[in-house]
This record gives C-alpha cells, structure tokens and sequence, in this order.
C-alpha cells in the first residue's frame, strides 16, 4: 500500500486547474517551490501539514487522500449523496443495481470480472444506500417551518 506522503504527491501532480502548481500553491497559502518538493515522493524531508490536507482535497477535487487514510485504517470511505426524499422509481432503480453489483460480484468470485472493477461497482451501491439512508433521516426530520407549508 503507498504512504500518505505518495498519495498526496500523486494529489499534487494530477491537479490541472487554472495556473497549475502556483494556484494550488497560493490556495494553501504555501510557497510554490515547497508544493513541488510535496509533489515529488523521492523527497523525503517534505511533509505537508495536516491544516492543509482538506484545502487540497477541496482545491483539486480529488478524495484520494481521505481514502486511503480510510482505507489504512480499515474503514470504507464513500460519499453522501445530496438526497431529499426517495420515490419509488428510486428504490426500484436501486434494487436493479444492487442485483448488478452482486453480479459483478460473483463474477470476480469465479474469475471473470477485476477487483477493481468490483469494487468500484461495491463502492458506487454504497453510496447509493448512504443517499437512502440519508433521506430516510431526512424524512423522520421535521420540518421547523412545517406549520407554514399547510
């Protein structure tokens, strides 16, 4: 597995907006040539402060980071879905995929499908329950302003 220090060189040298290395650099209110000493993973003696960690997750759009410090630990890291209620379509939607992703499943079990490839399918139907469950919360939630929407 690679060290937080590689995954947050390789954060680095993905990012492509705007002025590139100089714009992350100004974000983070770092000096540009430390943000290319943090990109480069041969550098030993560059070590980004934990302060800038969520700025650069934020800048480059890239989650990297929190994954693989989910994944360090033991944990699976996947992302809230903005969801304010679930229709049935939703549901029936959802089942139809979960019925794919045990197929992938399977299909890896008896070699024909990649790990990674099932287990971006096993990640995507997560998220897809994270978005349920949090319109389940969202549901039992009442409203302050219930009152006035009658």
């Amino acid at each position: 597995m690679k060290t937080l220090d590689q995954v947050v060189a390789a954060t680095i040298r993905r990012f492509r907006g705007g002025d590139g290395i100089e714009e992350l650099a100004d974000h983070l209110g770092i000096k540009p040539g430390m943000l290319y000493r943090l990109s480069n993973p041969m550098d030993e003696g560059a070590r980004i402060n934990s302060k800038h960690l969520i700025p650069l997750m934020e800048k480059t759009k890239d989650y990297t980071i929190l994954k693989h410090t989910a994944a360090r630990l033991g944990f699976l890291c996947v992302r809230l879905p903005r969801v304010r209620s679930a229709r049935h379509e939703d549901m029936a939607e959802y089942q139809r995929r979960q019925a794919q992703a045990f197929e992938r499943l399977a299909g890896f079990f008896a070699g024909a499908r990649s790990a990674e490839e099932t287990l971006e399918a096993i990640r995507r139907e997560m998220e897809a329950a994270a978005g349920f469950a949090k319109a389940v919360e969202a549901h039992d939630t009442p409203s302050l302003f219930e009152d006035e929407q009658a």
